[in-house]
């Protein structure tokens, strides 16, 4: 700011219009620079433009193979009827470990009524030990697989940071018949397992 004030003094000569017209260029380039990075928020599927795009891209790919770190491999579309939650994650990743949680409760309260947590993990399958290591050590009680870029492109894509990368964890919750209903990026804890249950109850409770 300090630059802007002393090359306002070097416009002194200048029309008002042009010295005008500097300084509001100046002040955004100023604001630009700041750190204004929004906290993670909840995003309602109402008023979500990418919606419309995330169910298509889902439902392109709900067919293929997902495999797991243990077991055989499964697809999105084994659930078909239920509803899906679906947790991008990685074993690196603090917010993730503090989200877990929250869905080992959420599975536990709903799995026999008809709810299907599946969390993607990021996570290279070279690392499969610390994946394994993970799930156990947080009593991970849903169904877990690899997310590749398959998966990432299909729910992740348009959600990038000013890292080029997009942020996780990244939740989204999916009706019986493949809406979705919910998309949060990054973990809050006002949006825990109480409010995941309030969205997954009224879900589960339609026909």
């Amino acid at each position: 700011m300090k630059k802007i004030v002393a090359e306002m003094k070097t416009f002194s000569g200048y029309p008002a219009k042009v010295v005008a017209g500097f300084l509001a260029l100046s002040f955004a380039l100023f604001l630009q620079g700041c750190d204004f990075a929004a906290a993670p928020k909840a995003v309602s599927a109402g008023t979500k433009p990418r919606t419309a795009t995330i169910e298509r891209s889902v439902e392109a790919v709900r067919s293929d193979s997902i495999s797991r770190p243990q077991g055989p491999s499964f697809a999105l579309a084994d659930f078909k009827g239920k509803v899906v939650v679906v947790d991008f994650w990685a074993t690196f990743c603090g917010p993730c470990r503090q989200q877990t949680p929250e869905l080992v409760e959420l599975s536990r309260r709903h799995r026999d009524k008809g709810l299907e947590v599946v969390g993607l993990t990021i996570d290279e399958k070279k690392d499969e030990g610390l994946v394994l290591d993970f799930m156990k050590s947080m009593g991970m009680n849903y169904t877990i697989g690899y997310a590749d870029d398959r998966f990432s492109r299909a729910f992740l894509r348009g959600t990038e940071d000013e890292t080029g990368a997009p942020p996780i964890p990244q939740l989204f919750i999916f009706a019986k018949d493949g809406k979705l209903v919910e998309h949060l990026v990054g973990y809050r804890p006002d949006h825990g397992v109480e409010y995941l249950d309030r969205i997954v109850s009224e879900q589960l409770a339609r026909s």
